[in-house]
Parts: C-alpha cells; structure tokens; sequence
C-alpha cells in the first residue's frame, strides 16, 4: 500500500505550488488505494503561525483533498529527533563540532577566494570531541562514491558525495535541523513514496544518507518540476503565486482548480476535462512531464468558465449568493438570469458584477447613446408597440423581428442602443432574453427613462 504525505512549513499561506504538490500526493494514494498523510514541519518557531496552519487545511479542505490521519506537527517531536541525533552520534554517525562562527566565516572566505564551493571542510571529522551542551553535530556524510536514486519523474539521479558537506543535524540550542527531522519522520510514518518539489533534490539525496544509517526502508522519490510564470521566471504574486483561498474568495470553483492543476505537468490522452473522481482511479506519476510547467491565468479562467456551466442554475444561484451575497432568487427569471451571464462569465464574482442591471436601474441618457436625435421617435415607437404585447420569450423575439422588418432596421440599429438603455453596457445578454428577463414594467420604464431625460 502507498502512503504519501504533503509536508508545508506553516510559515505561509498554501499557494499554486504547494497546492499541486499536495494535489499529486494525494491524487497518487488514491490511485493506488493508499494513504494520503499530511505534515507540519513548524520547528522554525519564529515564522511558524497558528494561522497559517488553519489557512492550509482549510485550503486543502476546500481542494477537497481528505487527510486519511490527523496531522502531524514535527514540534512535538523535537526531543525524539534530538535523542535519535545523540544515537547517531554515540554510533559514530555523526560528530561533534565546536566550530566558532568566526572559524566558519574565515573558512566560507577562503574557499571563494580560491573559487571553491563553500561549504564545511571536514576541520572536527576525525577529532573525537565529547559532545557536549552548545555544540552542534554535524552527520558523517560519506567521502568516497556518489549518492543516488531513481526519480520516478526524472529518472536517475546521482551526484558525488564530494560535493556535499557533513551537514548539521543538531543546531547548538539543542534543535534539530530541517533533514535529519524529515528523514526521521518520513520513517516514523512509513511514508513509501515522496512527491515534492525538484528544488528539494539535494535534500533528498542528504535524507537517504540519514534513512540508510537509521536502518530504515527508503522511500521512492518523486521530483516535480517547478511551476513557472509565463515570463519564464519564479512565480510571483503578480503571476498567480498568490494564497489559494484567495482564488475562492474570487470567484473560482475548487474543481476547476483542481483540473488545473492536475495539468500542470500531468497528461492523459487529448482528455482536458477531469472530475477528481475520476483522477483518484487514473492518475500516475508516469503521465507526468520532466519540463516545468507555466502559469496561464487565461487557461484557469477557461476551465472555471467551463465548470460554472456544468452547474445547474440552482447551484450557479447558491455559489454566487455564498461567495458575494448577490442573490439571484430575489429577482423575476433569476435562473435565466444567471446561467446566461455564467455563459461569458470567468467566475463567480465576475457573474455578481455583470449582474448590477438586474438590480438597479442603469439609467443611461439619450445622448449617450450617440445616435442621431430623430432615433428617439423610433425608440418611441418601439416602446408603445412594446406596451401592447404579452411578454413571452417567444411572442418578444417575434415582435423585434417584425419591428425591424417593418422600419427597414437592421438589428444593430436598434439592438446595440437598446442593450445600453436596458443594462448600460454595451456587452450583455441577447435583446429578448434582457425584455424577458427585465420583465414589461421595468424595460418600459427604462426606455421612458432614457427618452425623456
């Protein structure tokens, strides 16, 4: 059975990244019915926050992604990282050093003068000193071969054990550091598969030198590549690295995000539209592209439009109403109302401002509409025959059709100037459906509005 686990530091909100990471994790314990754990790495006291704790779960709930285990918090496990870096210790897998920061900046400066990779040269390796309170222990990373693995994304991957250093694992205040802790809880929760991020692969080339010393079964690894902005850089806020509740709080659909992010970097045939459903039962890390992805905001606003009109207008009324309080059941035909602007519309706060002339009165002015003045007696016109007819959807159309034919009027002679005196824009649903929509009393009083100011 495959046990994954997403592991954020809670020093921030979950954003796209993160987001997909977490995404693929548990998307692959489902496909191969396992278990999809979760884990807060939140040993950095300083920056780690209750808040952004709350902001990942609720992100991850909203995703829709289940944790199949309460979460792990790596802080409450600090004193059993600590005894196990003293076990190494006392087996001769990691030593103690008394380096002072002055011996180490002087050793950083030596090394770039001389246009090597600065890192620790070994100086307390082979000395034998006794461990004591202040100190901290470095891991005894091997000298000679290489480290290496098979990346179930990017294949094989093997770099020279010169050129790591022996890494601290126990800081001087007695806290343990960032790769000794993963790897050790990566053990404790017999996790069988990581799916992270490719800058992580040194990291995870350091884990497996701890997890082979520990006795433990090393894991597969999975690296992602990286999301991108569609410049090519790192993403930015500007770009869409932006927390993932905030693209709820615009308007987007969890299912459309997921969609999304499923496809960055992940493929299955021409396929383009995926139910989570769906993915749990096809989703595999063999469909997953080695090249980074880019961000495209304009393709997330294709897939949200496209699952907007998945949903019935009772459901487009509830989403809507829930994420801005517009509230389409407080006006005549508001269904109709709804599913016509979720046709153009990019998410549900976009449906809620294109929707103003439902509610209020546009009240646009004659001269507006930049026409000629003698118009304004067709308008007239228009309106009185208007008054006379029953306002089916049907009976509407019909009317305009022949009101056109009878004053030798092509449409947008009366349609475009007549979209703007019903909404006061110039984009906006058919004439008919408007007057259907609108009802006779208030497309009535719109046009007088217009014709008498």
């Amino acid at each position: 059975m495959e046990i994954t686990r997403f592991a954020p530091s809670p020093t921030g909100h979950l954003h796209i990244g993160g987001a997909r990471t977490a995404l693929f994790s548990y998307l692959f314990a489902k496909a191969n019915k396992g278990k999809f754990l979760l884990r807060f790495e939140d040993t950095d006291q300083e920056r780690s926050k209750d808040e952004y704790v709350d902001s990942i779960l609720n992100s991850l709930n909203w995703m829709q992604i289940k944790l199949d285990a309460e979460p792990v918090y790596q802080s409450k496990k600090i004193s059993k990282h600590k005894e196990l870096a003293i076990e190494l210790y006392k087996k001769g897998f990691a030593y103690a050093c008394d380096c002072s920061e002055e011996t180490l900046s002087k050793m950083r400066e030596e090394q770039i003068a001389k246009k090597q990779k600065p890192k620790y040269n070994g100086l307390n390796r082979n000395k034998n000193i006794e461990f004591a309170e202040g100190m901290v222990l470095r891991f005894k990373f091997p000298l000679e071969g290489e480290s290496k693995f098979k990346d179930l994304i990017l294949g094989d991957i093997a770099i020279n054990n010169k050129e790591f250093d022996d890494f601290i694992i126990l800081r001087s205040d007695g806290s343990p550091t960032y790769n000794f802790s993963a790897a050790v809880d990566d053990k404790d929760m017999k996790i069988t598969t990581v799916i992270r991020g490719d800058d992580h692969i040194t990291n995870t080339l350091k884990q497996i030198n701890v997890l082979e010393v520990l006795g433990a079964t090393i894991p597969k690894y999975a690296h992602l590549p990286m999301v991108l902005a569609e410049s090519g850089k790192r993403l930015s806020k500007r770009d869409g690295a932006e927390d993932i509740l905030d693209y709820k709080k615009k308007g987007y659909l969890s299912d459309a995000l997921i969609n999304y992010l499923v496809r960055l970097g992940w493929s299955y045939g021409e396929e383009e539209i995926f139910s989570l459903e769906k993915l749990q039962k096809i989703f595999d890390l063999s469909d997953v592209n080695s090249s980074p992805s880019k961000y495209s905001q304009d393709l997330l606003n294709w897939y949200n439009n496209k699952y907007l009109n998945f949903l019935s207008a009772e459901e487009l009324v509830l989403n809507v109403k829930e994420n801005t309080e517009i509230d389409f059941s407080e006006i005549n035909n508001g269904n109709l109302a709804i599913s016509l602007l979720a046709k153009g519309a990019n998410s549900l706060n976009q449906i809620a401002e294109d929707s103003i002339y439902f509610f209020e009165d546009p009240q646009v002015n004659f001269d507006a509409l930049k026409i000629d003045m003698n118009k304004k007696i067709l308008f007239s016109e228009f309106r009185k025959k208007l008054k006379e007819i029953d306002f089916e959807k049907n009976l509407i159309e019909k009317f305009i059709k022949e009101f056109l034919q009878a004053n030798d009027l092509k449409f947008p002679e009366l349609g475009k100037p007549l979209r703007v005196i019903l909404t006061g824009k110039e984009n906006a649903p058919s004439i008919s459906d408007l007057l259907f929509i609108l009802g006779k009393e208030t497309s009535l009083k719109r046009i007088e509005y217009t014709l008498n100011d």
